[in-house]
């Protein structure tokens, strides 16, 4: 299904939001829909969009549709997006001066990365890159996923400081304030990283999608084993499990996607259903129960999605 361009409820993201307008919902996800050419086949209908949990749809107008090359030559591939697990921060390039910005989409509120970090870095495209924002959008990875010489690059929003990570570094996820980091050390261990400090040569072995608690004492991870997902909770301390699991029943058919802390006892599960639906589910840590707040199917002319927190 095609999103209207003015779909009811849709807003446009290009300047700040009027005063006292009212904030949208949170974010779903980002992505391009397609309309069907004169040949038979489909092509990008910009700008780039934001879905919202409630049905309604954001033009991030400014946002840079298609990939810059290092010569600033336009390609086929498109630019990186990024939305914050909480779906209320947007980071991208802007079209008018190819800098970094993030935009908080219930206020409109835009924050340009200022200094160099704010550039693309030199010699690569933008579609070599791919970005992700921290939770009320103090921090941005952008990660060189096409190139093996460089590390990633961690930035902080307002100030364009920045720390590259070793190569046997990736961030992974946020505490849910956003002030710490989860990297993952050679594609296997999960590590708490502070941006500035020090990054750790060893961490915790956690069985599927992973999350970080505010304190960065807990890390959990989501995975499916046998009929139903299991939340298994490790202690960054001592690299031991720290509770007993959180068992989640969730039907055969879905596999988790991404897992979140929202609080101390609270956290989301995504699951995905093959080919385009998902289901979010609110999990109590301590009493052990789970229920259904949300779920959505992308439409199937929508490309490039990308989905809050990935």
């Amino acid at each position: 299904m095609l999103v209207p361009l003015l779909a009811a409820g849709s807003l446009l993201l290009g300047a700040a939001l009027p005063g006292g307008a009212p904030s949208p919902a949170p974010v779903r996800y980002a992505g391009l829909t397609s309309c069907p050419g004169a040949n038979g086949k489909r092509h990008i209908c910009g700008p780039w969009r934001l879905w919202l949990r409630g049905g309604g749809t954001v033009q991030l107008k400014d946002a840079q549709i298609r990939s810059l090359d290092a010569r600033g030559r336009e390609e086929v591939q498109r630019a990186p997006v990024a939305v914050d697990p909480y779906g209320r921060h947007v980071a991208y390039f802007a079209a008018s001066d190819r800098r970094l910005v993030v935009r908080n989409v219930g206020s409109g509120g835009l924050t340009r990365v200022p200094g160099t970090a704010g550039r693309l870095p030199s010699g690569l495209r933008m579609s070599d890159v791919e970005l992700r924002v921290g939770p009320e959008g103090r921090y941005l990875v952008l990660d060189p996923t096409r190139s093996s010489t460089r590390g990633v690059l961690v930035i902080e929003v307002a100030t364009g400081k920045a720390w590259t990570l070793p190569a046997y570094a990736s961030v992974q996820g946020f505490s849910p304030e956003g002030r710490l980091l989860r990297v993952v050390l050679d594609q296997e261990e999960s590590a708490v990283y502070r941006p500035g400090g020090a990054v750790p040569s060893a961490g915790v072995t956690v069985v599927g999608w992973g999350a970080l608690t505010s304190d960065g004492a807990t890390v959990a991870g989501a995975a499916r084993e046998g009929s139903r997902v299991l939340v298994r909770f490790y202690a960054t301390s001592n690299a031991m499990e720290s509770r007993a699991p959180v068992r989640v029943k969730v039907p055969p058919a879905e596999e988790p996607r991404m897992l979140r802390w929202d609080s101390g006892s609270r956290m989301t599960l995504l699951t995905f259903d093959e080919p385009r639906r998902f289901v979010a589910r609110s999990v109590e840590v301590r009493g052990g129960g789970a229920r259904m707040v949300d779920s959505f199917t992308v439409g199937r002319h929508t490309w490039d999605v990308h989905l809050a927190g990935d």
